[in-house]
């Protein structure tokens, strides 16, 4: 039978399915007997205010001290002296190291501490993989809180002189380094005024009742870093290259038990693959490529890990979604197989009314792999370059149908009778199409493709808030991870809890997120020719190739082969445009390790969005300062964290910030639209598309073909049911979202906060100093 209205607490307990896998559940039988996931922990209910720890903190930001190492210790014995003419010490994972001198302050829970072993980041915080549980009838994921796998943390012992650490199973090279900032405050509520905001650790947020939230407040950091003397090391680690595979095989190979998941739900991805899929809008066969960013895989442009098979004994993650009762449990172990395009693969698993098989899911590769080509000396290479967001990806393959006509995806949730939001109650049908389809590219929306009311975590909400897929080159110094502050402990920390659509199901085991770990720590090395080329392509497009290299028929090959440094022209505006930055940027941009990010929390009343914040930025109430890297590539996608500012110049340009300008017009004000010049020659423009990065958003409105129809009024009404989706008097034919209209109102329907928040005019409102500025600042941003 149908489902009935879920509660807002927790999915309904009676036994009920969506109407299209009813007939699947007679083989499901008696045996059924499947228990509804519980209510998730709710922080502002169960986190209290820790007064004695943020005294500890302010005692600690008040004595910021130089950091200096005097001496190192690995296994005990002294290995490393300042000042002396110690050997360069050699390093293995496992080992314990410790470093004795002055200025490291109280460690990584009351101050916010760092240490780096090469590109592999100390573990402050142990990592418990819960076992996750799926309720196979209203598809919610939840744990147990029984353990299935464990990280410990490396670091052993934190004091003002002395540190204690373990060398992580991951690193590979050198140097050390330790960075300390300090806790200077802590955000205060939006929602309760006056009160601190207080957040739950991400590692119990799925467990019901657990024993220990270890709630946390989102801390201010401070603005300066302080650093050691990078420490020169050896790191020998005769188990990385097994390490490196695996983790690349993680990577390219796996589908992060999204296959089965989805071929659960409806989705057609063999005809999706394959063609043979219908837009829903050209009526065309849709093109995987054109419609979705994915890159065929050929040889010598992926790692045999993208098209060759792949065993996986055991999956990195266990596939939470039951197996056939009568036959079998889900799969363990199984194999996976391309399917031609790099990111999309076969996965081996138990359908729990089909039994088994092998069903399509995508993978890292697919949102973090960007095809470019480029010269270099007298060749041209091309390689899909892993970790660079793929400008080209979209949702759109969420709403391909495979009938003719007016077609809709089978994609569970993708048209269904569901309830509105509070400002839009009641049950009716809605087709969301429209907005998946034109969902902007290198972007994604965690929350559009479930149901609303469900329980979940990830309900829809009806807050249109796309996400730009992040670059994650050189993620590892990272701790603040996704915006979740730092108890989701960095990069590792993501897939810990991973769940659908936070991009996978289950959690990963500690042996499998190590090999990830590994890999992860690699993608930087291909950062200096990616800097090259860009700067190359923005100094062509620009017209000042030839003043800053003395040629203006300078080639790609020529300029690449030397590297931007070799120009005294180039060297020099990259030195102005660093002053800009200093100036302009280095407060929330600047660190001792590299990633140009304090990760500092910025309150969402002072940073703003352009679309509506995120589930994870609402939790936290702040958006997470992001680093800098591969920023000419990054620009393809669009830029800040939803992606809507299309180039650099127009990020850091003045009249951006300046509400009565031209620019800002353009970006933040209904009117009607233009189609301005790609903002850098690599900008795709994923065609049908709408939209152009840089102008008012619009989707389609559709016109109601006859009384019959009811694809159009579905349509329309979800789109409807956003508060910000505005119709306007020149255009009959779309819905325009209404940044000022989002502004003027954000805050108690979508937070419970007593009045709206006051998001800024500007999203992101820091510019350069003046006009004058910006080509050089924007110079400069290209060579992090």
């Amino acid at each position: 039978m149908p489902c009935p209205p879920l509660s807002a607490g927790r999915p309904s307990r009676r036994l009920c399915v969506p109407v299209r896998w009813s007939a699947g559940l007679a083989l499901l039988g008696a045996a059924a007997a499947v228990q509804a996931a519980p209510t998730y922990p709710n922080q502002e209910v169960v986190c209290s205010f820790n007064a004695e720890r943020e005294q500890q903190r302010q005692a600690s930001a008040a004595r910021f001290a130089q950091p200096v190492v005097q001496q190192m210790k690995v296994n005990g014995a002294l290995v490393w002296a300042a000042g002396g003419a110690s050997p360069r010490p050699t390093l293995r994972p496992g080992d314990v190291v410790t470093l004795i001198g002055a200025g490291f302050g109280a460690g990584t829970d009351i101050d916010f501490s760092k240490i780096m072993i090469g590109n592999s980041r100390v573990l402050e915080t142990a990592l418990q993989m819960y076992e996750q549980k799926l309720d196979i009838l209203s598809t919610l994921n939840y744990e147990t809180g029984v353990s299935r796998s464990h990280w410990p943390r490396d670091v052993l012992h934190w004091s003002d002189t002395e540190v204690q650490f373990t060398v992580p199973s991951h690193a590979s090279k050198g140097p050390l380094k330790l960075q300390v900032q300090k806790r200077t405050g802590f955000n205060a509520s939006l929602t309760r005024p006056g009160q601190p905001h207080n957040v739950i650790d991400a590692q119990v947020y799925r467990i019901p009742s657990p024993a220990d939230t270890n709630c946390d407040v989102v801390s201010v950091l401070s603005a300066e870093s302080k650093a050691i003397t990078p420490i020169d090391v050896a790191v020998l680690n005769p188990s990385f290259a097994d390490m490196l595979k695996r983790g690349r095989e993680i990577f390219w190979s796996y589908d992060y038990n999204l296959g089965l998941s989805h071929k659960y739900k409806g989705l057609e991805w063999d005809a999706i693959v394959k063609g043979q899929a219908t837009d829903p809008y050209t009526r065309l066969k849709a093109d995987p490529a054109r419609l979705f960013g994915a890159v065929r895989n050929v040889a010598g442009q992926v790692p045999a890990e993208s098209i060759d098979d792949v065993y996986f004994k055991p999956y990195p993650q266990f596939n939470p979604t039951p197996g056939l009762l009568a036959i079998g449990e889900q799969l363990k172990e199984g194999l996976t197989r391309t399917t031609g395009w790099a990111g999309y693969r076969y996965a081996e698993s138990q359908h729990p009314f089909l039994g088994k098989g092998a069903w399509i899911g995508f993978n890292c590769a697919s949102c973090h792999g960007y095809q470019i080509s480029y010269q270099k000396g007298g060749s041209t290479v091309t390689k899909v370059f892993p970790g660079l967001p793929n400008p080209g990806w979209t949702m759109k393959w969420a709403a391909l149908g495979t009938g003719t006509g007016k077609t809709t995806s089978k994609f569970a949730y993708v048209n269904e009778d569901e309830h509105g939001p509070k400002w839009a109650s009641g049950k009716a049908r809605v087709d969301k199409t429209p907005l998946m389809y034109l969902m902007p590219p290198g972007t994604g929306e965690a929350t559009i493709t479930r149901t609303a009311g469900e329980g979940g975590l990830y309900d829809n909400d009806y807050m249109f808030n796309p996400t730009a897929i992040p670059n994650v080159t050189f993620h590892l110094p990272i701790r603040r991870a996704l915006s979740h502050t730092e108890s989701y402990v960095g990069f590792e920390g993501s897939y810990v809890h991973a769940e659908e659509p936070d991009g996978a199901m289950g959690s990963m085991d500690a042996t499998s997120l190590k090999a990830l770990t590994a890999y992860m720590s690699t993608l930087d090395q291909d950062d200096d020719v990616l800097r090259d080329v860009g700067m190359y392509r923005w100094l062509k497009f620009t017209g000042r190739l030839g003043a800053q290299t003395g040629s203006g028929l300078l080639g790609e090959g020529s300029f690449v082969q030397q590297g931007w440094r070799a120009y005294d022209g180039v060297k020099a505006a990259v030195a102005r445009g660093k002053g800009s930055f200093d100036q302009a940027c280095a407060r929330c941009h600047q660190d001792q390790l590299g990633a140009h990010t304090s990760e500092i929390m910025v309150p969402l009343n002072e940073v703003g969005r352009f679309f509506a914040p995120t589930d994870f930025q609402r939790k936290q109430q702040a958006i997470r300062a992001t680093y800098l890297r591969n920023l000419y590539w990054v620009s393809s996608r669009g830029l800040l964290s939803d992606g809507h500012v299309r180039n650099l110049e127009d990020l850091v340009h003045p009249d951006r910030c300046d509400a009565q300008s031209a620019l800002y017009r353009q970006y933040y004000t209904l009117h009607t639209p233009v189609r301005p010049a790609a903002g850098t020659p690599d900008q795709p423009l994923a065609a049908p598309d709408l939209n152009r990065r840089g102008d008012v958003f619009r989707v389609y409105r559709e016109k109601p073909q006859n009384l019959l129809d009811t694809v159009a009024p579905a349509r329309n009404r979800f789109v409807e049911r956003h508060k910000y989706f505005s119709t306007v008097a020149w255009d009959a034919s779309h819905y325009y979202w209404d940044f000022q209209k989002m502004r003027a109102q954000y805050g108690p329907d979508e937070m419970g906060a007593p009045g709206p928040i006051g998001l800024p005019a500007t999203p992101h409102p820091w510019c350069a100093p003046n006009k004058e500025a910006v080509a050089d600042l924007v110079q400069y941003l290209l060579t992090l």
